[in-house]
């Protein structure tokens, strides 16, 4: 079974998928901020909030271990500053700290749960990593980023996903800006060398976006699941209903219980983030009617 059928069996069991990471920090770290720089730290919290969650799919994002490396050694991005975004995306996947780190916190949960959940890699969009680090170095230069900067940005981030060809991921979710240069109908065709690589490992595909969830009619067999943490599940029920992949509904609204949807549907993908400042009772009664 590929990941993709796991996601969305023939049967109407119901799977639920959440990035629970600022939650457990906050429920049984208070907080700590060397979670993306201490591998073992990293895999003590969220082995303890996968204990309490269970979640059937297990989610990292590179960007957090990136963003957390550069404010730390805020000398390194120095030399990119007054540099095209693509020089300095080339020159932060070269880093080898926030890697290898990234690489040990795989290996350990890798170890941990033997492919049970599934372990996917969340990484941003090469459009949404040029214009992050556009902001972070502060290049302030008027030239826009083009196509061609975004099909450059592509190659890089594949040729580096190269590093985790034996780290056990089921897939790679492609994180898309909720504003975004390009329409991701237009997008899409840049990303090519990102959908080679994950074909080439046999990694499922699918793509996050922001906002409520509609019915994509491109991407062909490139992507496999969108993802829309931010809808409400009302939104959702509909594309359900046709068996569209789309996964989503576990949103702020639906943690802090003010989703107006009486039942829960028995189909679809729930997908969501748990907030940081959730309430615990109440996160462990919506858990529970998800899985009734």
């Amino acid at each position: 079974m590929n990941f993709k059928q796991f996601l969305f069996p023939s049967d109407t069991k119901r799977k639920v998928w959440v990035d629970f990471l600022d939650y457990a920090n906050r429920l049984f770290a208070a907080g700590r901020e060397d979670l993306w720089s201490n591998p073992d730290t990293f895999i003590s919290v969220y082995s303890q909030g996968q204990g309490l969650l269970r979640s059937d799919v297990l989610s990292l994002s590179i960007l957090d271990f990136y963003a957390d490396f550069i404010n730390r050694e805020l000398g390194v991005k120095e030399p990119w500053v007054g540099r095209k975004p693509t020089f300095a995306l080339k020159k932060l996947l070269a880093l080898e700290e926030p890697r290898n780190v990234l690489l040990d916190v795989l290996s350990g949960l890798q170890n941990l749960y033997r492919g049970n959940p599934h372990i996917v890699l969340a990484i941003p969009s090469p459009q949404r990593l040029l214009v992050w680090l556009d902001s972070v170095v502060q290049i302030n230069q008027d030239l826009p980023i083009s196509h061609d900067d975004i099909e450059a940005a592509a190659m890089y981030l594949a040729e580096y996903l190269r590093s985790f060809s034996t780290s056990g991921l089921s897939a790679i979710v492609i994180m898309e800006s909720d504003s975004p240069l390009l329409d991701i109908n237009e997008a899409l065709s840049l990303y090519q060398p990102v959908f080679n690589i994950a074909r080439h490992y046999q990694w499922s595909v699918g793509i996050q976006k922001g906002g409520t969830a509609h019915e994509m009619t491109k991407g062909g067999d490139e992507v496999d699941f969108y993802l829309y943490g931010d809808s409400e599940i009302s939104a959702l029920l509909p594309l359900w209903e046709k068996g569209l992949a789309i996964g989503g509904g576990l949103n702020r609204n639906f943690w802090e219980e003010n989703s107006n949807l009486l039942e829960l549907p028995s189909i679809g993908l729930t997908y969501g983030m748990i907030p940081g400042y959730a309430e615990p009772e109440k996160v462990l009664s919506q858990l529970k009617k998800l899985r009734s």
